[in-house]
């Protein structure tokens, strides 16, 4: 083909077109992934719930920050589900410290064990009903503050400190940009409250599992579904709102460079595609090779920008307080799919100036 034929030619010059594509590319991976990442901060453990549903009290707003559920509804829910299908889970946030002396923040989710409200531990082992002192921490936890199973860690809430020990650690996520730590519910009341019983709440939100458990609701409570209650985390609609301008600008960017690029190089060439139309070959045909070095080039730079994004995703995990970018599998071919789409979209202006080239005036301009 004639195109590829002249960027084997034009090396040089196809060379740093193809480092602004490789670029450009780079910069809207990372904000992607940098979407991806934040989202798994504001509320991966959420997702990995395992429930269909989540039920709110009725006067929180789908918040679950203002969410507090008496034992009675508690009870009500319950036994409108089955115990197997739904389990009562609390959310505090409090502060604890670190092996360095540092002070941060965590999410701390009451559960009951035995519950589809329990995580997975990936170390150590399971609470019991004895352990009233004892925490789950997501690994991330472990990672920002030192510390490891076995260790005891001193969380602080208002004007109380409480020392509890780490028994187990999981993987569920972080919620609300924190990390996740799990306790007995009972020790959850008594942290956050002061106390257990029936004249505290008794949950913030509850765990529904099976159809039709989104939509419903009862007297004082609702639930929807999953990704209702992620999209109502606060903080989160005006985060993916702000990286979802970054993405459009990107591709619109992009797309436009791209196509700039090689509307200069058209109209440096008019000459030759003068006397391409003028032995017979169709303006179609020229701006298939306009878009075929296009393509080419934007497939060279995509497919060098994704190592790229990669490897830095991989060295910024290894400082101390990582910027929250994550990729999935998803995140690059979609990715890379729309950036070339946009460039080829930003080909159109190359195609416009072919069809407008007439090889009688293009010949007389080169004598």
């Amino acid at each position: 083909m004639i195109g590829l034929l002249e960027i084997r030619r034009r090396k040089l010059q196809f060379i740093l077109i193809a480092l602004i594509v490789t670029l450009i590319s780079y910069l809207v991976l990372m904000i992607n992934g940098l979407g991806v990442g934040l989202n798994e901060q504001a509320g991966s453990a959420l997702k990995n719930f395992d429930a269909d549903a989540i039920a709110y009290s009725e006067r929180a707003g789908l918040s679950v920050i203002r969410s507090e559920l008496s034992a009675e509804l508690v009870a009500e829910i319950r036994q409108r589900f089955g115990d197997e299908s739904s389990a009562p889970l609390g959310y505090l946030a409090a502060n604890y410290q670190a092996a360095d002396g540092e002070i941060d923040s965590a999410a701390f989710l009451g559960f009951e064990p035995g519950s589809i409200g329990e995580p997975k531990v990936t170390k150590g082992r399971m609470l019991t009903a004895n352990d009233q002192d004892g925490l789950l921490v997501d690994r991330s936890f472990l990672r920002y503050s030192g510390l490891d199973v076995g260790d005891a860690v001193r969380v602080s809430i208002r004007l109380v400190e409480r020392d509890y020990v780490i028994v187990g650690e999981t993987n569920e996520g972080n919620f609300f940009f924190q990390p996740s730590v799990y306790l007995l519910r009972s020790s959850w009341q008594e942290l956050k409250y002061g106390k257990s019983g029936s004249d505290v709440p008794a949950a913030s939100i509850m765990l529904l599992k099976g159809k039709g458990t989104a939509g419903s609701r009862g007297s004082g409570w609702i639930a929807v579904d999953k990704s209702t209650a992620f999209a109502n985390i606060e903080g989160v609609s005006g985060q993916q709102s702000t990286v979802q301008a970054l993405r459009v600008f990107g591709y619109l960017i992009g797309g436009l460079v791209i196509g700039v690029f090689f509307y200069v190089l058209t109209l440096q060439k008019i000459g030759q595609i003068g006397v391409l139309k003028a032995v017979g070959a169709s303006s179609f045909f020229v701006f298939r090779q306009v878009l075929l070095q296009v393509l080419a080039i934007s497939i060279a730079g995509v497919a060098i920008a994704i190592p790229l994004a990669w490897l830095t995703n991989r060295a910024l995990q290894q400082v101390p307080n990582p910027v929250p970018i994550a990729f999935t599998t998803g995140t690059f071919l979609v990715t890379s799919a729309l950036l070339v789409l946009m460039a080829a979209i930003g080909a159109a202006f190359s195609g416009r100036q072919v069809a407008k080239v007439d090889p009688i005036i293009a010949l007389g301009q080169q004598q």
